[in-house]
């Protein structure tokens, strides 16, 4: 329900200010929103970061996007329209599982982005093991860093389809 409510105040806000249409961030527990909205043709840059929802344990949970099969099928057409969906996480947090981002990998093909940041013990970059909010907690704003990579990232992807043509 919430998703639908999202869709209708994108709608509502790219018939508002125009442009080529709107980006949606979700984080954690609203990163699936994102997703989501992706249905609604207004929404033409999805960013999904740590998307923990739905959370659980076992393979079908850890795998699942919580989307029925039209929604899903519409966000095959999406993808197969040219919308692209970027997602990052990190690789060792137990809310954000990999088999969700083979999950959008299977149902986006070419058109999902995933950005997977170590967090194996000993990493090179000194994030915790059980780093989870890439963009925000777990950032680390400093160049070289991946998260500021993934931070740069998510600004470009959302600037080459928001930003109008000059």
């Amino acid at each position: 329900p919430i998703s639908t409510w999202l869709r209708s105040l994108a709608r509502a806000e790219h018939e508002r200010c125009g442009g080529p249409g709107v980006g949606a961030v979700g984080m954690c527990f609203t990163g699936g929103f994102a997703l989501g909205m992706m249905v609604d043709d207004s929404v033409v840059a999805p960013v999904l970061s740590q998307p923990s929802l739905p959370l659980g344990f076992g393979r079908k949970r850890h795998a699942s996007l919580h989307l029925g099969p039209a929604d899903q099928a519409a966000m095959t057409a999406r993808a197969d329209a040219g919308v692209c969906v970027l997602a990052a996480r990190f690789s060792d947090d137990p809310l954000v599982p990999r088999r969700r981002f083979d999950s959008l990998e299977r149902l986006l093909g070419d058109n999902f982005v995933g950005v997977e940041i170590d967090s194996s013990k000993g990493n090179p970059h000194g994030n915790r093991r059980l780093a989870h909010s890439v963009l925000t907690e777990d950032l680390v704003d400093e160049p070289g860093h991946p998260t500021r990579a993934a931070l740069e990232q998510v600004l470009e992807f959302l600037s080459e389809r928001l930003l109008p043509a000059a």
